[in-house]
């Protein structure tokens, strides 16, 4: 059986912006919104206002968005994702990786949270398992970023055309 831990952070300001993190042993999956809830919501502004016909189709692209984004957010390793909490203000990002290096990285979430406890006890829960994980440090860690290697290569081809210039001349 996996060993999973959910945390549903909801943004204070904004309260529609929901999103379901859930640790399954060393992976994090991420549930963006609800998509349904939102389509409901649009239709119940669009027969308040007494309007006939079909709904314009702005109020039905934000759930299609999120919920096409939620399924290209597969689940992240955990020593790909990095949190912060202060105060009541949560921050989550994680890495995507190409090639297996990690490549970009995506905020889940920033912003204030409605439950700090519970943010806290999702953060405090994410750095026990990545501690379990033994996350790369360091060097190694430095080396799993595209950047890195595109910099190292540049560097590399620019050695090789000073010393060619020079034993050239």
């Amino acid at each position: 059986m996996e060993n999973t831990y959910t945390y549903t952070a909801r943004n204070v300001e904004n309260p529609e912006q929901v999103v379901t993190l859930t640790l399954q042993n060393h992976h994090m999956s991420v549930g963006l919104g609800a998509p349904l809830e939102q389509i409901e919501t649009a239709l119940q502004q669009f027969d308040a206002n007494g309007q006939t016909g079909q709904p314009d189709a702005s109020l039905w692209l934000r759930p299609l968005a999120v919920s096409l984004l939620e399924r290209g957010v597969g689940p992240f390793r955990i020593d790909n994702v990095s949190t912060s909490i202060k105060d009541d203000r949560l921050n989550v990002t994680a890495w995507y990786r190409a090639g297996g290096l990690a490549l970009a990285p995506v905020t889940l979430i920033e912003g204030r949270v409605d439950n700090p406890p519970a943010a806290q006890a999702f953060v405090k829960e994410l750095q026990k398992r990545k501690a379990q994980a033994g996350a790369p440090k360091g060097l190694l860690s430095l080396l799993d970023y595209w950047i890195t290697w595109v910099i190292a290569g540049a560097v590399a081809i620019a050695l090789f055309q000073i010393w060619r210039r020079r034993y050239q001349s």
